[in-house]
């Protein structure tokens, strides 16, 4: 004949505390979800594997390539080079990705994870950005140009308004 068990405070316990532990363990393993608040930029380690946190707009990489975290000195400057092309005049430019918020931050983010030989210039230059000051573009522009040996496109002066937004309206596409 079975014998009815009935359920104990003590039974109740174990199971949440068996609860507890498992929710723990899995969040640990798998963190990849960011608080609501959390700065979109830090850096997520799971297994060995490094990959950045969504970001607002879903992707992992607000300039849409999907590249190694944390980013190499090279991709940074292309990257900061890319962007400084909306904001000056320059005889030639090849590469073009439009100023945001979040690639900004991103950046900035990539910084607080990684060394980089030239870092203090690079957060000099985002940071100026981040506040929408870009009265120094032309000099963040050939800074960034010469760390790429540039020789072609040097940044004569910075665009009006009228000639920022005609020139990222004829953009058919971002690249670096």
């Amino acid at each position: 004949m079975l014998r009815k068990k009935s359920f104990t405070i003590i039974d109740g316990s174990v199971l949440l505390l068996t609860a507890i532990g498992v929710y723990i363990a899995v969040a640990s393993l798998n963190n990849t979800a960011a608080p609501d608040d959390a700065n979109q930029s830090d850096v997520v380690s799971t297994a060995g594997v490094t990959t950045t946190p969504q970001t607002k707009s879903g992707n992992e990489n607000p300039f849409g390539e999907k590249v190694k975290t944390p980013l190499s000195e090279d991709l940074i400057r292309q990257y900061i080079h890319a962007m400084s092309h909306q904001k000056v005049k320059a005889k030639e430019k090849w590469s073009f990705f439009e100023i945001t918020d979040e690639r900004i931050d991103y950046l900035l983010g990539q910084l607080e994870i990684n060394q980089y030989k030239n870092e203090q210039t690079y957060r000099d230059i985002l940071t100026s950005w981040k506040e929408g000051d870009f009265s120094g573009a032309v000099g963040d522009h050939n800074a960034i140009w010469r760390m790429q040996n540039g020789n072609i496109g040097k940044a004569t002066a910075k665009l009006s308004a009228s000639e920022e937004k005609e020139y990222v309206e004829s953009q058919k596409r971002e690249k670096r």
